[in-house]
């Protein structure tokens, strides 16, 4: 019996899935990149453990999402005032210091919001992957190539000519566990992987992400968010857009 039950184990690690069995490539896509619940704000608070040269730290960050790329988040890991807050909004983002009163705005690629997200990593991207998703492509989807890769469905994406994701889904949820995005030169910049998915109300989001950079800085991020849930929409119109504190 024992024998019986490991070879059936080993049987199921290494099932390879047929090539008739992924749906159509475009069909995939759509269903990896729809919104679970429109009109409504991912909220939780993040337990993060960020592993970089020379060093490991743990933070705690309460944060709220809004597809396609509206972010807020806070800093819970001191007692007294909070590192930083922090909302993108587009292309915008905000962040407030409140140890040293500096508000900077600025986009993406600000040396400020550098300094927050990990190398290649974008505020707009984290919203995507708080929803267990793929970040979206600036110029759009190209051309998908679809194929399994052993027990997973596999998703090239293109864009622009060039390579810009692999995602890997899992079969029988079509959740999305693995994926990898390029640098724009054919290279791999940082890739994800998403594990123990919770039900909040009717969407499940991804309750671990772990992100790693590649490179000579190689960062690597373990996000957990246990407490993930599906609010109803902020109606304040400044919730994603920070303010400048009073003077």
């Amino acid at each position: 019996c024992l024998v019986g039950s490991l070879a059936g184990c080993a049987h199921e690690e290494g099932i390879v899935l047929s090539e008739k069995d992924m749906p159509p490539a475009q069909t995939l896509y759509e269903r990896l990149t729809a919104d679970p619940a429109p009109g409504k704000t991912l909220t939780g608070i993040l337990h993060v453990t960020a592993t970089v040269p020379g060093g490991r730290y743990t933070f705690k960050i309460a944060t709220a999402a809004r597809k396609p790329d509206c972010l807020r988040m806070e800093d819970l890991s001191v007692i007294g005032l909070p590192d930083f807050m922090l909302t993108a909004s587009g292309t915008e983002v905000r962040l407030f210091l409140p140890r040293t009163g500096e508000f900077l705005v600025g986009n993406e690629t600000s040396e400020h919001v550098l300094r927050i997200f990990p190398p290649g990593v974008k505020p707009s991207d984290l919203v995507a992957l708080l929803y267990g998703q793929p970040p979206a492509l600036p110029h759009g989807v190209k051309s998908l190539k679809g194929s399994v890769d052993r027990n997973r469905f596999r998703l090239d994406v293109y864009a622009g000519g060039n390579w810009a994701q692999s995602l890997w889904v899992e079969p029988g949820t079509g959740r999305l566990s693995r994926l990898e995005v390029s640098d724009g030169n054919g290279r791999t910049a940082w890739s994800a992987r998403m594990q123990d998915f919770t039900e909040t109300g009717s969407p499940a989001v991804p309750g671990r992400i772990d992100i790693e950079t590649e490179g000579m800085g190689r960062v690597r991020l373990s996000l957990r968010n246990a407490e993930a849930e599906f609010v109803d929409g902020d109606n304040d119109p400044d919730f994603f857009l920070l303010k400048p504190p009073p003077k």
